[in-house]
């Protein structure tokens, strides 16, 4: 379970410019300070009743980087009008909850452009932009000249073929009745081979254009029955969804001749959509595939989408110094939309750390000269400072994973005022 912070009624504090105008003494004239530790996990005061206003403060002797003292001397007085609150470390388990920046993209599995593999001129465009459309629904209808000749070379394949294969029905009866020799017979089987192969290559030439395999069928069927055909329209051709979707974009109009290739139009399902995010490398040893994420987004502020990291990335940005995470989030009602910016939480099981780690309020950390500082009390009314690396932040409380050990205590209230006391001593000793 998360520590909470358990506060005490402090004295009231005094103005902070009366608190930096005590001059500073001499250590070995200082007054006791009563203990600032509270219970362990909470906060304590550390109050001086019987201290006066103007009792003083000072500060140690330089032992560190740039020129601030190592540690500073509050009298009661001074810890009372800062109402300084202290924490004791502990260790903690938080449970992790990144925030990460990011924004929405398409789920490219469910986006496509459609257009043709043929050549020629765009007859109709029975949607339009925005229309949701079903899978087999037609899109765009073309025709095309080289369509309208392939469809012919099909027909005059098949119509050999048919021709070929009653040959060879003959000869084979013949050669039993040994009416024909064996070689003529070996003939027309050869020639029956070479139809059926023409006509297998230009039903295949059909099908990268897109004809469907029920059309071919029906034209198969014709000419087998012996129907008179003809090649519909010049080569007429319906371009249909290969599945359930928006038009997003429409990139032609009636009339419109186009090569082979070129887009027509773009379809979209976005009722699944990709979200990419971006994670620091501190977070790294933190996030797997398949951890659980929460989608917000300042135009639906009320709502969260759900989803799962199933990609992070191999490589680091040189620099913005992150990894791009890509999670996968149901959109049942095409709220979210490509291009949009988004935050995603990322929970983080406990299980992934293996660690147990010490944390801090958030209010304890200062920064000085550049470094994040928290201030720890080494005796009444005496407060060290100390460098320490930060790791994640949840409800108020910082994980710290070096520079302070379990169980000392650390200012967790008035934190700001002991930076101001650093800086002053500095000053000071300067002058």
């Amino acid at each position: 379970m998360r520590p909470e912070i358990t506060r005490r009624t402090t004295a009231p504090a005094l103005a902070l410019g009366a608190l930096l105008l005590a001059l500073p003494v001499h250590p070995g004239c200082r007054r006791d300070a009563r203990p600032a530790s509270g219970p362990s996990g909470s906060l304590g005061e550390v109050p001086g009743p019987n201290a006066h206003a103007g009792d003083s403060h000072a500060a140690d002797s330089h032992d560190s980087e740039g020129g601030l003292p190592a540690r500073v001397h509050l009298t009661p007085a001074a810890i009372s009008e800062a109402a300084i609150g202290t924490w004791t470390v502990t260790p903690v388990n938080l449970e992790h909850l990144l925030v990460l920046n990011g924004n929405v993209g398409y789920d490219e599995d469910r986006l496509v452009q459609v257009g043709a593999n043929v050549r020629g001129r765009v007859r109709s465009i029975p949607v339009d932009l925005g229309d949701r459309v079903r899978r087999g629904d037609v899109l765009v209808e073309v025709e095309s000249v080289e369509l309208g000749r392939a469809g012919v070379t099909l027909v005059r394949e098949l119509s050999e073929l048919r021709v070929a294969r009653r040959a060879y029905e003959r000869a084979r009866a013949l050669v039993d009745a040994q009416a024909i020799s064996r070689g003529e017979f070996e003939t027309r089987e050869g020639a029956l081979l070479s139809r059926e192969a023409a006509a297998e290559a230009a039903e295949r030439t059909l099908h990268l254009y897109g004809v469907t395999q029920a059309e071919i069928d029906r034209l198969r069927s014709r000419v087998e029955s012996g129907e008179p055909f003809h090649t519909p329209d010049g080569g007429a051709l319906a371009i249909r969804a290969p599945f359930a979707g928006r038009v997003i974009e429409r990139k032609v109009t009636p009339g419109t001749l186009f090569e082979a290739l070129q887009p027509l139009l773009v379809l979209a399902d976005l009722s699944e959509v990709w979200v990419f995010l971006e994670a620091y490398e501190k977070d790294l040893a933190l996030l797997r595939e398949g951890v659980a994420v929460t989608i917000r987004a300042e135009a639906w502020p009320e709502e969260a989408f759900r989803g799962r990291v199933d990609f992070v990335g191999s490589v680091v940005d040189t620099g913005s110094r992150t990894v791009r995470l890509r999670a996968t989030v149901r959109n049942p009602d095409r709220k979210l939309r490509p291009g949009m910016f988004v935050k995603g939480q990322v929970d983080v099981p406990q299980s992934y750390e293996g660690r147990t780690v010490l944390a801090v309020p958030q209010s304890a950390l200062q920064t000085l000269e550049g470094r994040t500082t928290v201030f720890v009390q080494e005796e009444p009314g005496v407060f060290g400072r100390r460098t320490v690396e930060t790791g994640h932040s949840i409800e108020g409380f910082t994980e710290v994973y070096s520079g302070i050990r379990e169980g000392e205590v650390v200012v967790a209230e008035g934190s700001f005022v002991l930076k101001s006391e650093f800086a002053r001593a500095s000053l000071a000793d300067e002058h």
